[in-house]
């Protein structure tokens, strides 16, 4: 099929965008684990877009989509599985009149640094909150589990309901750096014991600095961003959009304000053997359950719900997809396990695309942005199979390829995928961006 599918693939332009400043702006206001670059999607939307329409962005991350069509004058929507990520990209997205920032932090300030004043000199206790069925001890050390619980009080207590997200974004970095987790890892890796026992981070120094430093950077944004437009986030998996088990508002939010532009990263594959989007998210999630919306059971559950999370069904390979069942036979031929962990992911990421195309307006343009992963040493064309699965959906048999090399990203060059010592293998260092067009 994919030999009758027109390709252009695009050579000559500058897609890798080395040494470019990716942390500009409110992009640089917390981490996220494989984030696309921001200069992909602004570049796609000065190409594809015209100013005040709708952007989607359907597994939208931390947000840097919703900032780029922020910037560029175009409405937003961003969906996603993980209430961190929903966070973040509601606050990077959403420009606050730094004047309020600066009033609030005075008062929020003021009042923490009095308290943990009070429990330095032990005229005061704190009772931290209870996290059932986790080992959150294992993490954080009694005294800063204290001045956490003061701080995330102090910032629940606000009224305000963007005001107070805000605050968030910067009490997660420093639930972050305060916990016993190695620095610079995603994953879940506490530091070495004798490193652990010497351990005593400064809580009240570490929120100050990321508050300040956040305000910084909505500053900019604000005087820089187009207040004329949304920026409309949603809690919610894509493959249940249009269904009840998806957000009533979402479904009606979206019917009424169908994008005319799709741009999207979607995860590299499976959560166990790529990005656990989960384990990064745990310690600052858990620390944020608070909200209704965030409920616990989403947090730990967000490696199980992402795509490939739960085992395919036997016999499920659709037909015209000839390329993805190569591909499956071929890693079958080595491991079943693999096999059928990779067929997970692709059946998921097929009911995306099928979303995808559904929810778009006509003559719209989705852009997927995917590495081609390499599993038991079999090369996975990804970009192949997700231009066999739009064409077969619906959208228009003439589609383009934009090859890239990730100049940088916060995943290994190399693993041992068969864990053997000595062994190993490439991960992914090239993208491939996807234009498809519905007609």
């Amino acid at each position: 099929m994919l030999e009758s599918i027109k390709i252009n693939w695009v050579v000559g332009e500058d897609w890798d965008f080395a040494g470019e400043d990716t942390q500009y702006l409110t992009h640089g206001l917390h981490p996220y684990p494989a984030r696309m670059v921001p200069q992909i999607a602004k570049k796609l939307l000065g190409k594809l877009a015209q100013k005040g329409e709708v952007v989607l962005d359907p597994f939208c991350g931390s947000g840097g989509v919703l900032a780029e069509a922020r910037l560029a004058g175009l409405n937003s929507i961003g969906i996603d599985i993980n209430p961190l990520a929903c966070l973040l990209a509601e606050v990077k997205s959403n420009p606050i009149d730094p004047a309020i920032l600066e009033r609030y932090w005075k008062r929020l300030k003021t009042q923490v640094t009095h308290e943990i004043t009070q429990l330095h000199f032990r005229k005061t206790d704190v009772e931290p909150p209870k996290f059932p069925g986790t080992n959150i001890e294992y993490w954080f050390k009694p005294e800063t589990m204290k001045k956490l619980t003061i701080i995330r009080k102090s910032i629940e207590a606000i009224e305000e309901d963007q005001v107070r997200r805000f605050f968030e974004v910067p009490f997660s970095l420093t639930v972050r750096d305060v916990s016993g987790v190695r620095k610079k890892e995603y994953k879940l890796y506490r530091l070495p014991e004798e490193e652990w026992k010497r351990y005593s981070p400064d809580v009240l120094g570490t929120f100050t600095k990321h508050v300040d430093r956040s305000i910084g950077r909505m500053r900019e944004f604000y005087y820089m961003a187009d207040r004329n437009v949304f920026s409309k986030v949603f809690l919610g998996d894509t493959r249940t959009l249009f269904t009840e088990k998806f957000t009533a508002e979402g479904n009606i939010f979206l019917k009424t304000h169908p994008p005319n532009i799709i741009i999207t990263s979607p995860p590299y594959g499976d959560s166990k053997t790529t990005v656990a989007y989960g384990q990064f998210s745990r310690l600052s999630s858990l620390w944020l359950d608070f909200e209704p919306d965030f409920k616990r059971e989403a947090v730990m559950n967000v490696d199980r719900l992402s795509l490939g999370g739960e085992p395919a069904k036997q016999g499920s390979i659709h037909n015209d997809l000839p390329t993805l069942e190569q591909t499956i036979e071929m890693i079958k031929s080595r491991d079943e396990k693999r096999a059928a962990e990779v067929l997970a992911y692709f059946l998921d990421l097929y009911t995306c695309v099928k979303k995808m195309y559904e929810v778009l307006d006509d003559g719209g343009y989705c852009c997927i942005v995917v590495a081609n992963r390499t599993v038991r040493r079999i090369s996975v064309p990804t970009h192949a199979i997700i231009t066999e699965m739009g064409v077969k959906v619906g959208f228009v048999n003439d589609v383009t390829i934009i090859p890239r090399t990730i100049p940088s990203k916060r995943l290994p060059w190399e693993n041992a995928p068969e864990n053997i010592p000595g062994l190993k293998g490439k991960t992914m260092s090239r993208e491939n961006i996807v234009i498809m067009r519905k007609g």
